[in-house]
Order: C-alpha cells, then sequence, then structure tokens
C-alpha cells in the first residue's frame, strides 16, 4: 500500500477565495469530519502494543512491557480521503488545532443558515438504522445519521443507584449577573476573526486541506483482568474494533498462571478470551447501524510458527474462529473473511500492509466516516483545543457558557450549547455527565478519564514503588476497600495532580459510575449508621467465595431463586462488577463467620432483620437468591419482587449508560433475560414459559411446579389477587401481623364488617368500650381493636384471621393484600427523597393531609401509647396532631426521617405525595441540604433499626420501575 507525507504543501490559495473559505468556517453549512476510533483489545501479552507501534511507522522495540489501562495514539497516521492510501504523518508537525482547520476547510458546504447549528448527520452511507431497516416511506429519504442522532439525551439515561459523595463543587451565586460578572474576570476569547483568519491562512498556504486527510486514533487496552471494569467506559459504536490473539496457541490450550472470569469453572483458554472481547463490545456498544461496530481478528506471533506451516496454521486458527461463533447472535458484526496473520515485530511483515488494507476498507465503511458537523461549532471546539494545550483539563459548565457568550465569532444558544456538549462527549472529544451532580463540569481533555482509571484500578505490576503507596493498593487488592483519604494520597503522585483540583468532583464520578461504592458501618454498640469514609472497589477484588453460606444458609428451604441469563458463555466482568457496586449502594453488606461476604462475582447484603439477598455470577448466568432467616414461605412477595425489579432496571441503567451516545432509544434488545428456578434452586425455566403454563416438571428432579410459585417475583400491584393466587403460605399464617398489617386490614374492612368479625374474634365487648372512645373515627378505632386482640389473645396470629373471614363468607385473599406493600410512585426529583423536611415543609403539609394523624403516626413507627397520648393532650386541633407526629417522628433519629419515608407513608394511609410534591416545589434544594447540616451535625448517626422501611427510599427517584432502589 503507497504512503504519502503528509508534509507535502499544496497549490497556494489565491487571495480572492479566501474571503469564501472564512465565511465557510464562521458562518452557516457544514464540513465532513473524518476521524476513526481503532480500539485495539484482546487478551494480555498478545502483542497489542507492539502491533499498534507498526501501524504508526514506529520501531518495536526488544524490550516490551505491558500496557498500565489504555494508551492512546493520535496524530501519527491517517487516510487520504481520495486516495484511500494510508498517511504516515511526521510527529513534529502535528498540531491538534490545525486538524480542525483541515476538517472544515476541505469538505465545507454552504447551507441554509437555518439549518446551520442542528443535529449533526451523515453524508452518505450504505449502512442502515436498525429502526429503520424496514421502513420504505418519505422518511427514508433523510439522512441515515440525522435520525440516529436526535437531541437531547445524556450518557445515562437513569441516575446513578448510588448517593452523591460530595456536594457539588460550583458555588451558588445569589444572582446570574453576579455570576457573569465573575466569569468575565476569568474568561478571555482567542477565538476572534483576526485570530481565525491568520490561523486559516497558514493552514491554507501549506495547502494540507487540499490533501483531504482523515484521522486514524488508536486506543489500546491493557488485557489484564483488572481493566475490564474500566474499559467499557471508553467503547462506543462509533469505532472499529481489532480482536487479538496470540496465533501460535490453538483456541482451546489453556492460557497458564490466570484465573477465569468471576463465576467462570471452565479453563481459561484464548477462545473464552476471544468471547469475552466479543460480548462486551457487542453489550457495551450501542447498535444503531445493522452489523456496526465491526470487530476485525488478528493473530499475531507469526514468527513463532515454521514459515512452512504458517498457511496451514492460518487456516486452522480461523476455522476455530469460525467455529467458535457460527451460533453466536452478534456474528454480522465479525470480520471474518480478512484472516490477518502477522508477526508484530517485524516491520517489513507482508501482512501489516494487509491489516492497513483491512483497516482502510472498514473505515470507509463505517457511518460515522464523514458525519456532518455544523460550522457553528468551529469556535467553541477550537476554544477548548486551546486549553487543552495549554494544559487545561476541566471547565465548569459556567465557564464553557461563559466562554461561548463572549465569542466574536459564533454564540451558541443554551439548546446548541448543551447540543454541542453531548454529541462531543459521544465523539470522545470531551467527557460530559448531564446528571444532577456532575453537570456542573466538562472534561475538555478525555485522557484525564484515562489516568483516573489507572491510578488505582490497575495490575499489581503497576503498582507505585514508595511502601506507603504499596501498602494502601495492598489493601484494596485483599479487602476490595479503599478509603477517600488513600485515594486523595493516590492523586498526589507527581502522574496523577491534574487530578487533585478536582478530587470532589472526580470522585462523584467514579461513583456514577460504579467504580467506587460506599461501605456503610455502623456502631456496634448503638446500631447507628456511621459517617461513609470506605468504599469498595468490586473491580480489584479477585478472591473467591470459600465460605460456608451458601451450603449452610441458602438452602432450598430458606431461598428462592431466578437467573439473569445473558447470550454466550461469558458474561463481561464490567456488569457484575457494576451491579456488585450498586447493590452496596442500596444494601449493607452481610458478615458471616467473621467475614464479609464480598468476593469476586459474589456478593450477599441484608435488605433487613428477614431478608438477605445474595447476587454471584455462574457461568453465563447472574443468579439472585433472597434468603428469609427461617423459611422461604415467609418471603414477602413485594420485597422480592421490588429487589427482582430494581436488579433489572440497574442492569438496564449499566447496558444503556454504555451504549447511550447521543441516540435517543435503545434499538437493541437487552442482552439478557430471566428464568425461574424449581423449588430445589437448580432447574430453570424462561420468564416468558413460566407466566404463560399452569404447571411445569423440572428435568433433574422430575418435581412439578405450580405457576403460582413464580408469581412471588411477580407482584403486579393489583387490587385483587390473580386466580392461580395460592394465598399465604403455612409459614406466614402461623405469623403474627405487624401493628401496620392491622392498620392495612382494618382499612379494607367496612363498619359493618367490622362488627362481624370482632364477635368470631370475641372481641366484641371490648369493641364497643374502643368504640366509644373514638365515636368520630371508625378507622381509628377499628384498627385499636384488632391491636387490642393482638395484644390480649394468645391466639393472635393470620390463621386466626382467615378462619374468621372464612366464617363470614370473605375471601382470606384479602390477607394477602394485608401483606403486601403499595410501592410509592411520585414526580418528585430523586434528590430530594433523601433529605429531611424542614419545619417549614412539615408546618405547611399538616395542614392538609387532614384526620390521619393516627394512621399516619402507625406508619412512621410510633406506637399506639405515643398516639393516644397525642389525642389526649391535642384533643381538638387535627392540625396540630399531625404536626405533633411529624415532628416526633422527625426527632426519632432510629431512622433517617427522609423525604422518601414520607412518601411512602402518605401513600400507604391513601393520602399520596401530591400535597408534599406541591409543597416542595417552593423550596429550595439547598434549603433542604443546609437545614439538615445545620440541625444533625451534632446529634449524631442514623440508626440502622427499621431500615427496611426508609434506606431504599434514599437512593433514587421512586418509581414503579425500581420500588426498591
Amino acid at each position: 500500500m503507497s504512503e504519502k507525507s503528509s508534509s507535502t504543501a499544496g497549490p497556494r490559495m489565491e487571495d480572492s477565495d479566501r474571503p469564501a473559505m472564512l465565511n465557510k468556517l464562521l458562518g452557516s453549512g457544514s464540513y465532513e469530519s473524518f476521524d476513526m476510533r481503532c480500539m485495539v483489545t484482546g487478551q494480555f501479552a498478545v502483542g497489542k502494543s507492539s502491533l499498534v507501534k507498526l501501524l504508526v511507522g514506529d520501531n518495536v522495540s526488544e524490550e516490551r512491557r505491558p500496557t498500565d489501562g489504555i494508551s492512546l495514539v493520535e496524530g501519527r497516521c491517517g487516510l487520504d480521503i481520495e486516495t484511500r492510501s494510508w498517511i504516515m504523518i511526521d510527529p513534529a508537525t502535528y498540531n491538534a488545532l490545525d486538524v480542525v482547520y483541515n476538517k472544515v476547510l476541505m469538505t465545507s458546504v454552504e447551507e441554509d443558515e437555518s439549518k446551520q447549528t442542528k443535529t449533526p448527520g451523515k453524508h452518505k452511507s450504505d449502512a442502515k438504522p436498525v429502526d429503520s431497516q424496514n421502513k420504505e416511506d418519505n422518511r427514508s429519504q433523510k439522512s441515515e445519521a440525522t435520525k440516529s442522532t436526535a437531541f437531547p439525551v445524556n450518557l445515562s439515561s437513569e441516575p446513578s443507584t448510588q448517593p452523591p459523595a460530595a456536594q457539588s463543587l460550583s458555588p451558588q451565586m445569589s444572582s446570574g449577573e453576579s455570576k457573569k460578572q465573575q466569569m468575565k474576570k476569568k474568561m478571555t476569547t482567542k477565538m476572534t476573526k483576526k485570530e481565525i483568519r491568520k490561523r486559516m491562512e497558514k493552514v491554507l498556504k501549506s495547502g494540507k486541506y487540499k490533501m483531504k486527510v482523515g484521522r486514524l486514533i488508536f486506543w489500546d487496552f491493557g488485557g489484564q483482568y483488572v481493566y475490564y471494569t474500566t474499559h467499557q467506559t471508553f467503547m462506543t459504536f462509533r469505532a472499529l474494533f481489532l480482536v487479538v490473539f496470540d496465533g501460535s496457541k490453538r483456541l482451546n490450550e489453556e492460557v497458564p498462571d490466570v484465573l477465569c472470569f468471576p463465576g467462570q469453572h471452565m479453563t481459561p483458554t484464548p477462545a473464552v478470551f476471544l468471547l469475552h472481547w466479543v460480548n462486551s463490545i457487542l453489550t457495551y456498544c450501542k447498535v444503531v447501524y445493522a452489523g456496526i461496530p465491526k470487530i476485525l481478528f488478528v493473530a499475531t506471533h507469526k514468527d513463532k510458527i515454521p514459515v512452512e506451516d504458517v498457511e496451514t496454521r492460518r487456516a486452522l486458527l480461523y476455522s476455530e474462529v469460525e467455529d467458535l461463533f457460527k451460533d453466536h447472535e452478534g456474528r454480522n458484526h465479525l470480520v471474518l473473511d480478512k484472516q490477518i496473520f502477522v508477526n508484530a515485530t517485524d516491520k517489513t511483515d507482508q501482512e501489516i500492509g494487509a491489516l492497513k488494507k483491512a483497516i482502510t476498507e472498514l473505515t470507509f465503511d463505517h457511518p460515522s466516516w464523514g458525519e456532518k458537523m455544523p460550522n457553528a461549532w468551529v469556535p467553541l471546539e477550537l476554544e477548548m483545543a486551546e486549553l487543552v494545550a495549554a494544559g487545561k483539563q476541566i471547565l465548569s459548565l459556567e465557564e464553557v457558557e461563559e466562554l461561548n457568550a463572549i465569542s466574536k465569532v459564533s454564540v451558541l444558544d443554551l439548546e446548541q450549547l448543551h447540543d454541542f456538549l453531548n454529541f462531543q462527549h459521544s465523539l470522545g472529544k470531551i467527557v460530559y455527565f448531564d446528571t444532577q451532580q456532575l453537570r456542573d463540569y466538562v472534561i475538555i481533555n478525555p485522557l484525564l478519564m484515562v489516568e483516573v482509571m489507572r491510578s488505582f484500578v490497575t495490575d499489581k505490576l503497576f503498582w507505585p514503588k514508595k511502601r506507603r503507596m504499596q501498602e494502601i493498593f495492598r489493601r484494596m487488592s485483599d479487602s476490595g476497600i479503599i478509603c477517600r483519604g488513600d485515594l486523595y494520597n493516590i492523586w498526589e503522585q507527581k502522574d496523577f495532580r491534574a487530578i487533585l483540583p478536582y478530587k470532589e468532583f472526580i470522585f462523584n464520578i467514579l461513583i456514577h459510575l460504579d467504580i467506587l461504592a460506599e461501605q456503610r458501618r455502623y456502631d456496634t454498640a448503638t446500631g447507628s449508621r456511621l459517617p461513609v469514609e470506605n468504599f469498595f472497589v468490586p473491580c480489584m477484588v479477585t478472591e473467591r467465595n470459600t465460605t460456608s453460606f451458601m451450603d449452610k444458609e441458602c438452602t432450598p428451604e430458606r431461598a428462592i431463586c431466578l437467573a439473569f441469563v445473558f447470550k454466550g458463555t461469558v458474561i463481561p466482568p464490567a456488569l457484575p462488577n457494576r451491579l456488585i457496586s450498586a447493590c452496596l449502594s442500596m444494601w449493607t453488606l452481610k458478615q458471616y463467620e467473621g467475614r464479609k461476604l464480598l468476593f469476586s462475582g459474589f456478593i450477599v447484603v441484608s435488605f433487613d432483620k428477614a431478608h438477605d439477598i445474595v447476587v454471584c455470577v455462574e457461568g453465563n448466568k447472574i443468579i439472585l437468591y433472597v434468603v428469609h432467616k427461617t423459611s422461604a414461605g415467609l418471603i414477602v412477595p413485594d420485597i422480592a419482587t421490588g429487589v427482582k425489579e430494581c436488579l433489572v432496571i440497574t442492569m438496564e441503567r449499566i447496558s444503556d449508560f454504555y451504549q447511550s451516545t447521543i441516540h435517543e432509544k435503545r434499538s437493541q434488545q437487552l442482552p439478557f433475560h430471566i428464568e425461574y428456578s424449581c423449588s430445589k434452586l437448580k432447574c430453570f425455566i424462561s420468564e416468558e414459559e413460566a407466566l404463560q403454563t399452569n404447571e411445569w416438571v423440572c428435568d433433574k428432579h422430575n418435581l412439578t411446579h405450580r405457576a403460582g410459585n413464580s408469581t412471588v417475583w411477580n407482584q403486579d400491584k393489583k387490587e385483587q389477587c390473580e386466580e392461580n393466587c395460592p394465598g399465604l403460605s403455612d409459614d406466614a399464617l402461623n405469623n403474627r401481623p405487624s401493628d401496620i398489617e392491622l392498620l392495612r386490614f382494618s382499612n379494607n374492612c367496612s363498619p359493618s364488617q367490622m362488627d362481624e368479625l370482632v364477635v368470631h374474634l370475641d372481641m366484641f365487648e371490648k369493641s364497643e368500650k374502643i368504640k366509644k372512645n373514638y365515636p368520630t373515627d371508625t378507622e381509628v378505632a377499628s384498627f385499636l381493636v384488632l391491636a387490642k386482640w393482638k395484644e390480649i389473645k394468645h391466639e393472635c396470629n393470620f390463621k386466626a384471621l382467615a378462619e374468621a373471614l372464612s366464617k363470614m363468607d370473605i375471601s382470606t385473599h384479602v390477607l394477602c393484600q394485608v401483606r403486601r406493600v403499595k410501592i410509592a410512585e411520585t414526580d418528585i426529583p430523586w434528590e430530594y427523597l433523601d433529605c429531611i423536611p424542614t419545619d417549614e415543609v412539615l408546618d405547611a403539609l399538616s395542614s392538609r393531609i387532614g384526620q390521619v394523624y393516627f394512621q399516619l403516626g402507625t406508619e412512621v413507627g410510633l406506637s399506639i401509647a405515643n398516639l393516644e397520648n397525642i389525642q389526649t393532650n391535642i384533643p381538638r386541633s387535627l392540625e396540630a396532631q399531625n404536626r405533633e407526629v411529624l415532628f416526633k417522628w422527625r426527632e426519632d433519629r432510629s431512622v433517617k426521617p427522609t423525604i422518601g419515608v414520607l412518601v411512602q407513608a402518605l401513600v400507604n394511609i391513601g393520602r399520596g405525595a401530591y400535597f408534599l410534591q406541591e409543597i416542595l416545589d417552593n423550596v429550595d434544594l439547598n434549603t433542604l441540604r443546609r437545614f439538615e447540616k445545620e440541625r444533625y451535625k451534632d446529634k449524631g448517626a442514623i440508626s440502622k433499626k427499621s431500615k427496611k422501611k426508609a434506606e431504599h427510599h434514599s437512593q433514587q427517584k421512586m418509581s414503579k420501575k425500581c420500588p426498591i432502589s
């Protein structure tokens, strides 16, 4: 393949042509962007870095070291747009700013001015977006890429399940004007028309733009297991993937001295790593165009094969690759006809030319090659490039807005600026997370995130040499835990000091990405929750579970089970690691036999005092167990359903996070489906089949299972049970109802039904006395009758209630609903739900919710004695009674009294959260945060008690999709 030098000067442009070219840069229209990321992946020690060196024209040294994290190589080579020849670039002449000028000048076209800042689109492509494959209407005439790049969208369509680690770094200004004045003092623009004209003249004189060269950027991914959770953050469908493997070994040969992936009991082989990388790429890259991204296999170590055997070995290798992926559903992404086999140490190897040709063909066929960009974006892109060249890494969003506002060339409105930031993020040119906690800053140099990741998520080979640093990394590797202070100490090293000025912001990004998860701790004497100082790093945990928990505790008698089954044989480790982080952020890590139950691909957390949750990887399944302390029959269906839905939503969020670009909705199915286990927890049936059949027989144990067995995972929040509902289990019937369950039961009984019920419960006389004390409040009276029954009767269980209902010819399925939990649904922003309500909020609410103080007090955990005292001391004012209940609840430090807890209580008593939402519309979030900080800073920690009622509300906005989180 011919190679050209990019230093050749082109013809001088006539002076009369220059104003037109300047107008293209500063005015309307768009240009075509020719950039391609080549992401080089594969098992460790297979020659990836050597291969990249040869592709960019470097020599390969005899002494080679593994890649620490990701190595980025840009500005070294490109492709001639017209001749398709491979162009080598002298690194001494490379200038990132000139790249922007070149792209604009060589392809810019005039367009309708009204369209100049619209969504970028594709100039042409044979590839079709997957959501338009079968459409033959007028819309098919439009640019496919324009359809697939609709705005607005952010990188993660759902907020993280984890709580913020720190407050936003940007101070709140008293007014927009003062903010702008401050920014003007700091921000100055360099991109004046005069400056752009001057620089453009230089580019025009060089004639480089005439050559029309597109850029190739190589991302060299480290192959060690520890990096597999962080690599996926940088994957995108806007790339070409090379999966490299050692061709001197057969695909089924064992890879020595390496553990297989979590939950994998197979022998680690090159085939396992090939499956891992293909599955990872297709799991984490959004499929916008059918068959994109493309995955090219490259075999190395040809020099280890006798010359006469090379062609035989090539045919054998790719026959094995073909057989490995013959039934893979992502086969249309795989390039299987190139059969590249190289010596990655020999610059003269003819196969390097064949590899370049393959990369060229795949690049020109890629829909992102030649995407249209608005010319109006160029000045801001140049400003950012200037700042990066000057060593700037991060800008506040206010600085970006100010930089745009003071531009002397082109000013974008706020919507256009939002589009610009999100699209630049999708291109990998910046890092911008449009979420409440992170949107205040823009990382203008994406390499900073690569440095952040490798600063602490790194292979042992790259641990710092200093003794203190070695201790930090050893502790993290052994326990999977790092404290905030240790991470800051790591960033004080010379290589990472650029992170320090923004350490809190970066820390929040790591939590948002689930790379870190907070460790909840409690005072052993009081059970109170302690401040968070330590954080889990699941991807650094390599030890496997060796405890007896699964054998002794997670048994068929005490547990239920389902599986998230993934396509293929290997689950990308990033997904279970991030799922484990999410679990750690929502629930408390369980200790058993003196050990924390966090291992590679395995975790046990406590949901409440009776329920534990197990998440573990087994083969191509992520298995979820809900374990009860005494009996599987006592597992609360709403807890099982909520946990299942929460994990489904979390995995959707993780998948969407990696896949999200500027495109609207996920255009592919989730990479997993759900299966339910048999009663022995070993055999599985698909969810679709389980919901369509009345019974099934498991293959291994020959046991018949009723369809109702799966309903524990699928409580649909209906007022009535399904026809196949089996009713309460024997264990549940023998349980004593709680006060809250009695309240729900009494609320569902009419006065006439209660009159009959008390007769069957032998409570008639007591009932009459209580009713006289509450003549105007029959709901409270009915509840107190049942509470008194529980207090004085020995046989006061659900079975006694069921027998009474049967005598009254009332369905005992009423009791099923009593044990259900109404899941709160609200439009209150999730950031508010973890805050403690102020006096003003509680005062306003107490006057709007009516006569519910007794019901509300019971729901939030106040004792009956407390509530009766309130009724005695404040007999006439409903508002005062409500206020007293609310303030007593807030002062009770047995559970954090959040707005989320209050929302759930209001929903449970039938009042709903509308009034509270209306009140909060006029309350600033910072006011709530200041109130909590000032009022509670000296009042101790939050107790672990009653976490079941509260903690799960604090993580994100309540929804019917994820009720537990």
